[in-house]
């Protein structure tokens, strides 16, 4: 303010020196050149333009700047004096001197403030007339004159003064203005720099980019942006400048290089802006560097299986689907093989699953080292696994490849101390008229089974008579009918433990069939077909009834315990239009509470049709049930979009739980998961803790809830009484 009330005192006063000057000018000019009034005195007017000359200098030489800007006003009375004395000398020619009124009133309008001009309106009104009274020229057309010249110059004084009130106004919000701008990019957090136009060299930096990036404020003004880009990056750089020059509003990931040398990825923002009179570009700054690492490190866990690192089903299915397109193109054959261990069931159960995961990952590598450079290896599941061989020239050299492999199988394995002997049952198929992806695994797989059932440790062609194998799919299918009409199916419960006490806060419902022949079947052996097949939703309707009337039971038995359920939905189940009422008349109909039933779901549920299944579960959430994505990490959603998807509650997958205890990728990414989901305002259930390393890690980064069998396996209700009963021994141990 006080260099707003310096720079219009300045400005009154100079423009007054030259208005007086220019004056002064005038009436030389006018007393010269210009024939007079009558009654005019050239003496006189030349001296009247003498004492304006001089008057305009003296004004001219004023400090100005160090008074108010009002004190400028005291120039009015000489004004109107010389121009009072001109009228005298001119021979109250109003032709000659009315100019000088009005120059006199925009004057003040230009300087001072509203209302100005209406205040020396009797001062103007004196100057006008006493001339005329003291030079007897009072006529009725002098004294009428005064009647239009004085009112409009008292109006063209206002419209100046409103005029630059207007301006004052407006450079006053533009200052306010750049003052904001200014304040905000100077104390933003997120980085931010301007960089010239023309040269690309940095103008200006906040704060934040230069604790980001270390490099010092003059350290970025002796710089260019290109100065920022890693050295191999010249090509792209290049075209980023062509982009720049074409268009500069900018948005896209950069790499730019710290001062300490390391390289970050940038997210960038530009626009065109003006600063301090040259053409410039404002860069808006934000590290993505962690961000995009995690979320490559999730996508590779969608499409890659975290234990042996091959391809996952998803990932091998499209590189096949991609492998049947070149080959509708160039004519070259396709073949998928699919090899199953024999034997892994048994390994797995008497050795443990360190021992099983510890062979998968020496097998994988086994069938790796045996394929060619363009060839993918695949684990589909469990112990089974898949190639997809392209280019080849027919089927022996596809067999050739099997043979090789059930050679290399044949070596015994270094696994838990032991010396391992461990075969594999291999199926072969080539791509025919009008397979698919789909159709070149199954037949495969045909093939795979057929080898097994065959004696295993060898080789099988796919042919079609393998299709007969798939009826016996059928008739397990109409198995399962019945078990669902005769009450062979069973519901096993698996406790939901709070880490930091061992107590007991849940559990989860897992479905068995006890099949008259085969014995007690897990979930594998028969979701599957009840998926593909539709059986699926009656079966999930059937658990869904059992787990919440069991829940409400035992909620009780246990009040103080505050026990919840959760009952997992398949991808079909989630689809089902009667899914919502479904689940609402099981919590009239048992009455228990709905935020104590969670409804677990996997990512693969958004595959097929995304609005649809996020459209179901919001439904689901008006009920009131609670909402959990299960084995989080290995699916295929983003970050970005995780937010947006109604769920309360991530539960971890027990790839990443297995390696938490030692593993130092494993701890990360954990860590960077309970994060998020603390961001998020979700909670977190970690799967799988086996031993107590794993529990005390998790316990360290702050997970709050866990499964697994180092607290129990899955039970029948039955048993879960006692369960609960030897609680309090087993909380004092987990405590310890």
């Amino acid at each position: 303010m006080v260099m707003d009330q310096e720079a219009s005192a300045r400005f009154a006063g100079r423009l007054s020196a030259i208005l007086y000057l220019l004056s002064g000018g005038m009436l030389v000019l006018a007393a010269l050149v210009l024939p007079p009034a009558p009654g005019a005195d050239r003496v006189g007017l030349l001296a009247v333009a003498g004492a304006a000359l001089v008057v305009g200098g003296v004004i001219a030489a004023l400090p100005w700047s160090r008074w108010p800007q009002w004190t400028t006003l005291v120039l009015l009375l000489p004004t109107f004096l010389l121009i009072a004395v001109n009228n005298y000398y001119g021979g109250a020619d109003g032709y000659r001197y009315a100019s000088f009124f009005f120059i006199t009133f925009a004057w003040i309008g230009l300087t001072q403030r509203r209302w100005t001009s209406l205040l020396f309106l009797p001062l103007a009104a004196a100057a006008y007339v006493i001339p005329l009274a003291v030079t007897h020229r009072w006529t009725p057309d002098t004294v009428s004159s005064a009647l239009y010249v004085l009112p409009g110059c008292v109006l063209l004084g206002e419209a100046v003064a409103w005029v630059s009130d207007q301006l004052r106004r407006s450079r006053a919000t533009v200052r306010e203005r750049e003052r904001s701008v200014l304040k905000l990019f100077s104390e933003n957090p997120q980085p931010m720099w301007v960089f010239a136009r023309e040269t690309f060299r940095f103008v200006e930096v906040n704060a934040a980019a230069v604790d980001h990036y270390g490099y010092s404020r003059d350290d970025f003004l002796a710089m260019s942006i290109t100065d920022l880009r890693p050295a191999d990056d010249a090509p792209q750089l290049a075209d980023e400048l062509a982009q720049l020059d074409a268009q500069v509003a900018h948005n896209g990931v950069w790499g730019h290089r710290l001062k300490d040398g390391r390289v970050i990825e940038v997210e960038v923002t530009s626009h065109e802006i003006e600063f301090e009179g040259q053409d410039a570009v404002l860069v808006a700054l934000q590290d993505v560097t962690e961000r995009n690492r995690l979320e490559h490190q999730l996508r590779y866990r969608a499409f890659h299986d975290s234990l042996t690192q091959l391809a996952n089903r998803a990932l091998f299915a499209d590189r096949v689907d991609h492998a049947l397109a070149r080959q509708a193109r160039d004519g070259r054959s396709v073949a998928v093989v699919v090899m199953d261990l024999d034997g892994f069931k048994t390994i797995n159960d008497s050795l443990g699953h360190t021992a099983g995961d510890q062979l998968l990952v020496a097998a994988a590598q086994r069938i790796q080292n045996q394929l060619r450079p363009g060839d993918t290896a695949a684990r589909l599941g469990g112990d089974e696994f898949a190639i997809l061989l392209e280019d080849i020239d027919g089927p022996d050299e596809v067999t050739a490849l099997a043979e090789r492999l059930l050679a290399v199988f044949a070596l015994p394995f270094a696994v838990a101390s032991k010396q391992l002997l461990v075969t594999a049952s291999v199926g072969v198929t080539l791509d025919r008229p009008g397979d698919g992806p789909e159709e070149l695994v199954r037949n495969a797989d045909m093939a795979m089974y057929r080898a097994k059932s065959e004696g295993k440790a060898c080789v099988r062609v796919y042919e079609p008579e393998m299709h007969d194998a798939a009826l016996a799919r059928l008739d397990l299918e109409a198995e399962l009918r019945r078990a669902l009409r005769s009450d062979q199916l069973v519901v096993h419960y698996q406790p939901t433990v709070r880490l930091e006490n061992g107590d007991v806060c849940g559990f989860e419902a897992l479905v068995r069939w006890e099949h008259p022949t085969r014995g007690l079947l897990p979930p594998v052996e028969f979701i599957p077909i009840a998926e593909e097949t539709g059986l699926i939703v009656e079966l999930g309707r059937w658990v869904l009834a059992q787990a919440c009337a069991q829940a409400v039971a035992w909620q009780e038995t246990h009040p103080h315990l505050d026990l919840g359920i959760a009952v997992n939905l398949s991808p079909r189940q989630l689809l089902d239009i009667r899914l919502i009422d479904d689940v609402a008349a099981v919590l009239v109909g048992t009455g228990l509470e709905a935020h104590t039933l969670t409804l677990e779901i996997t990512e693969s549920v958004f595959l097929a049709d995304r609005e649809a299944a996020v459209a179901r579960l919001r439904g689901l959430k008006a009920l009131g049930v609670r909402v959990a994505l299960d084995d989080f990490g290995t699916g295929y959603s983003s970050l970005s979009r995780l937010r947006d998807l109604p769920i309360d509650l991530l539960k971890i997958d027990k790839a990443f739980v297995d390696g938490v205890a030692e593993d130092t990728e494993s701890i990360g990414l954990v860590e960077a998961i309970l994060q998020m989901a603390e961001t998020l305002a979700l909670d977190t259930i970690a799967e799988g803790v086996e031993d107590i390393e794993q529990a005390d890690r998790l316990a360290s980064l702050g997970s709050e809830y866990v499964q697994g069998f180092l607290y129990s396996r899955p039970l029948p209700a039955a048993q879960i009484p006692a369960f609960l009963r030897g609680r309090g021994h087993a909380s004092d141990v987990m405590r310890r």
